[in-house]
């Protein structure tokens, strides 16, 4: 069978994705976050009362939680700095939104980061990685036991470690994907499960600030989106894959980071295998998987991806992507690197890949899915 070779180069026009229109606009995977509490965020029942505990943060100062927090609106997150899908999406996204926020709004929150990881997440490690998001954020390092009583008063799942991986140094570490938001008056009514938006977080922190609280029930549906077929063959393209985007968000450093496409198959099933990039020592397809209250989401590599005629994958944040491992240099925004899809059919597709920054990517993607009628 012969082998076929394509080049993509999605282009940034002013920022935005430049590309063409084929299709009806789908529904947008924010849609599945009613607000039927008043609030974007999903109701926490019962509500969380704030934890009293004490860590060590980035400067090596104690940290009593409770009492550093009281009065202000406090969202506590744990993750790892070397997770290279949700933790620095959830982390941007917020970020994203505290600059727009009037000074008396921002002045009320507080954003706390409590490593899963503090075997890697050193001081320094915990500091830099916070600070290319925003340097206000405060990051907080304890012992794994520490962690995961922590964990345990806050009905998570506690922190579970990929064992299977062969290299000792790249693990991946299991934990909550959500944003648990505590109040002034101390308790989490709110919950932001990975997939919520910035849109949705302007529309609840000015209103926590304020010290507003939810009412209703809790919003129902999940946020992900992956394969969707595009029903009508006759939209069915004529050339075997069409690429919409490929995007990288700006990796804090080399040691990891992501790669997002959306693109759409043709008429004909065909396999993704894997991937390749000079640009790095690794490349391997991923998929983070959801956790519950028993155990903590977690990543796991993807041994290959099916594509049924005229579907449409979006490799995207909180599902499959694909995982870049040892980078030569740090990726600079509006930078390009090549990366290579091998598909069992259509042969290898070469990508030009966009370097972004986090707080871009959600747009981007969803551009790219709507000029594919998703």
């Amino acid at each position: 069978m012969s082998r076929h070779l394509r080049y993509f180069a999605p282009l940034l026009v002013g920022g935005m994705l430049a590309l063409a229109a084929c299709g009806g606009r789908g529904a947008d995977k924010g849609e599945a976050f009613a607000v039927t509490s008043g609030f974007r965020g999903v109701l926490s029942d019962p509500p969380r009362e704030k934890p009293d505990f004490t860590l060590t943060d980035f400067n090596g100062a104690p940290f009593n939680f409770r009492e550093a927090t009281a009065g202000k609106v406090t969202l506590l997150f744990f993750g790892y700095t070397h997770c290279p899908d949700i933790c620095p999406l959830h982390v941007a996204n917020v970020a994203a939104v505290l600059k727009k926020l009037p000074f008396e709004a921002r002045d009320a929150i507080r954003f706390v980061f409590v490593t899963t990881d503090p075997a890697r997440d050193t001081p320094a490690r915990l500091k830099e990685w916070l600070g290319t998001f925003d340097p206000s954020f405060i990051g907080l390092r304890g012992t794994e036991e520490e962690v995961n009583r922590i964990l345990y008063t806050l009905r998570l799942p506690p922190i579970q470690k990929d064992t299977a991986s062969s290299d000792a140094a790249g693990y991946l570490v299991g934990h909550a994907a959500q944003v648990l938001a505590f109040g002034i008056d101390g308790k989490a009514r709110l919950e932001y499960p990975f997939g919520i938006r910035q849109e949705d977080w302007m529309q609840d922190l000015p209103r926590l600030a304020r010290g507003e609280l939810p009412t209703g029930v809790n919003p129902s549906g999940s946020g992900a989106v992956d394969l969707k077929p595009l029903g009508d063959e006759s939209n069915v393209p004529s050339v075997p894959i069409r690429v919409a985007a490929a995007l990288i968000p700006q990796p804090p450093s080399t040691s990891e980071g992501a790669m997002y496409v959306v693109l759409r198959n043709g008429s004909v099933e065909d396999t993704l295998v894997s991937v390749s990039s000079e640009a790095v020592q690794t490349a391997e397809l991923h998929e983070t998987m959801p956790g519950d209250q028993q155990r903590m989401g977690h990543m796991m590599p993807v041994k290959e991806i099916v594509l049924r005629p005229g579907e449409t994958l979006q490799l995207a944040p909180g599902g499959r992507h694909v995982m870049l491992m040892g980078f030569a240099k740090r990726p600079e925004v509006g930078e390009t690197i090549t990366v290579r899809l091998h598909f069992r059919q259509a042969g290898d597709i070469v990508l030009a890949a966009n370097v972004v920054s986090y707080a871009e990517v959600e747009r981007m993607l969803a551009a790219a899915a709507t000029s594919l009628g998703q």
